[in-house]
C-alpha cells in the first residue's frame, strides 16, 4: 500500500486518558461505527481481545492496537497524541504518547498485511514520533505525516469518506415515502455532494433539491432533475438549512404550494438522520409575489435572498467577537424614505450605483462592517444600496405581533404594514433572522446552537 493512501485515511486526535483502556475506548468511539450501524462496544470488544492475546507495544512510545471485525469495508486509522504520556500497563512503566488504533473490515482480510507494514514504515522512525509527540498542534502533525509520505504541501489526499448507513437507509425511506404519498420533491441537506448515497437515487426518476455547504461545478454520475443549492451557513439549525433550500428551490419556480416535499435532514451535513414532510406554504410567496403599481416586483428575488445570505452570516459572525443586531428595508425605497431619518452621514452617499450593488460580492465586508452603526441599512429593489445608519419613524405597528418583540422588529414590521417594502431583521440577542413583510413575520431562521432542530 502507498503511503499517501494511508496517510490521507489517519484522523489524528488529541489525547487526554491516562491508561490504556480508556485511551483505547476513547478511540474507538471518535471513528463514529454508529454511522456504519456497528455499535461501538462490538469494536471495543475485537481491539480488547486482540491486545489480550498479543501485546501491540511496538516501542515504548508507540503502540498499534488493531483487530479485524465484521464489517463490509477496508480500514479505519485513529492516531491519538497524548504529550504526557499513557500507561499501557506494560512491566517496564513506560509511558506511550502515541496510539494508532487501526481496525479493518472483510475487504482486507487477506491482504492486512499491507496495511500493517505501511503503518510501520511511516513510524518506524524514533526521531519522526518524537516530532510527531513535540508537534505544535494536529495540523502540524497531519503536515509531518503527508511530508513522510512525498505528499507537497497543501495537496494531502483526501480519502473519500465513507458513508453512513443511517444515511443510506434515511434517503431510502425518504425515496419510498416521496412515491408512497406523491410528494414533488426529494430534499437533502448535507455538507458535500459526495456524501450523498447516489445509488438509490440514481434508480429514481423523481426530481431531486441537494441543499449543500458546498459542491463541484458537475453534478457526479449525471442524474437528471437533480438541483444543488449552495448553503454554506452551517450556524443554521438542520429545519433551517431545509427551510432555506426550499426557499431558494420555490425562488427558482421548481415547487409548488399545492404539494409535499419529503426532506431528509441531519444534526450535521454528514450523517442524515431524520425524516419530515413539508408543504412550500404561503409565506414563500409572500416572500416574492410583492407588485408595484406597474406590475413589477418590488423587490428582486435576487436581492431578498443576497440580503437574507448577509444577514445569516452577521447572526452567526457578528463582529469583532461581539454579537450584533441590523435590520435590512428592502424596495419601496421612496415611501420608506417619508418615514426615514439619517443618524449619521450616510457612508454610501455619492459613490456610483455600480459600487452600491448588494449583489456585488465584493460589498459583503463593507456592509459587515456598517452594520455596527445603529439604524437600518435602506436597500432599492434592484440591490443598490441607498444609505446605512437610518432611523425609522414609522407609525404604530400592526395588532397581532408576537409578544416579546423588541424596538426593531416592532420598526420592521410597522414599516413593512404602511409601505410596499421587505424588512430583514437580525436579533443582536437570538442571533435569529426574521423577514417581515405587509406587517406580518413570513420568515424566520435560528441559530443551531439556540435551536438543534
Amino acid at each position: 500500500m502507498e503511503l499517501g493512501e494511508l496517510v490521507s485515511a489517519i484522523r489524528i486526535y488529541e489525547l487526554s486518558a491516562k491508561t490504556r483502556p480508556t485511551a483505547i475506548r476513547y478511540l474507538v468511539g471518535v471513528a463514529n461505527w454508529e454511522d456504519e450501524g456497528i455499535p461501538s462496544e462490538e469494536v471495543l470488544k475485537a481491539v480488547e481481545e486482540r491486545e489480550a492475546a498479543a501485546q501491540t507495544l511496538v516501542a515504548p512510545d508507540f503502540a498499534l492496537p488493531h483487530a479485524f471485525i465484521d464489517w463490509d469495508g477496508d480500514f479505519r486509522i485513529v492516531l491519538g497524541r497524548s504529550r504526557v504520556g499513557i500507561d499501557y500497563g506494560v512491566p517496564t512503566g513506560n509511558q506511550v504518547k502515541l496510539i494508532c488504533l487501526l481496525v479493518l473490515g472483510r475487504k482486507l482480510h487477506e491482504s492486512h498485511v499491507e496495511v500493517l507494514a505501511a503503518l510501520a514504515e511511516l513510524l518506524k522512525s524514533g526521531e519522526f514520533r518524537q516530532q510527531l509527540i513535540d508537534a505544535k498542534d494536529i495540523r502540524n502533525i497531519e503536515d509531518m505525516l503527508a511530508a513522510k509520505a512525498g505528499i507537497q504541501p497543501g495537496a494531502r489526499p483526501t480519502r473519500a469518506p465513507g458513508i453512513p448507513k443511517i444515511t443510506q437507509t434515511m434517503v431510502r425511506q425518504g425515496i419510498d415515502l416521496v412515491k408512497e404519498i406523491g410528494a414533488q420533491a426529494l430534499l437533502l441537506t448535507v455538507d458535500r455532494v459526495d456524501l450523498i448515497p447516489w445509488e438509490p437515487l440514481n434508480a429514481w426518476k423523481g426530481r431531486l433539491l441537494l441543499v449543500a455547504n458546498e459542491h463541484p461545478e458537475e453534478i457526479p454520475h449525471g442524474r437528471e432533475d437533480t438541483h444543488v443549492f449552495d448553503v454554506p451557513h452551517q450556524s443554521l439549525s438542520r429545519m433551517d438549512r431545509a427551510n432555506l433550500g426550499l426557499l431558494l428551490a420555490a425562488s427558482s419556480n421548481l415547487l409548488t404550494e399545492k404539494n409535499y416535499v419529503v426532506c431528509v435532514t441531519g444534526a450535521d451535513g454528514r450523517r442524515l438522520d431524520s425524516l419530515s414532510v413539508s408543504r412550500p406554504e404561503s409565506h414563500f410567496r409572500a416572500m416574492f409575489s410583492e407588485k408595484n403599481r406597474r406590475g413589477r416586483a418590488v423587490v428582486r428575488p435576487a436581492v431578498i435572498l443576497r440580503a437574507l445570505s448577509l444577514a445569516i452570516e452577521i447572526a452567526a459572525e457578528g463582529r469583532e467577537s461581539h454579537p450584533l443586531g441590523t435590520m435590512f428595508v428592502l424596495g419601496d425605497t421612496r415611501n420608506v424614505l417619508r418615514h426615514a431619518k439619517q443618524l449619521v452621514l450616510n457612508p454610501f452617499h455619492g459613490y456610483a450605483r455600480s459600487l452600491r450593488s448588494l449583489l456585488d460580492p465584493s460589498l459583503s465586508e463593507t456592509v459587515k462592517e456598517f452594520a455596527l452603526l445603529d439604524g437600518a441599512f435602506i436597500v432599492e429593489g434592484d440591490g443598490t444600496v441607498f444609505s446605512a445608519g437610518t432611523y425609522l419613524l414609522p407609525k404604530a405597528p400592526p395588532h397581532g405581533l408576537p409578544s416579546g418583540l423588541g424596538t426593531r422588529h416592532q420598526t420592521a414590521a410597522a414599516i413593512t404594514a404602511h409601505t410596499l417594502a421587505m424588512a430583514i431583521t437580525v436579533s443582536q440577542s437570538t442571533g435569529t433572522v426574521t423577514v417581515f413583510r405587509n406587517g406580518n413575520i413570513v420568515f424566520s431562521l435560528e441559530r443551531a446552537g439556540r435551536t438543534r432542530w
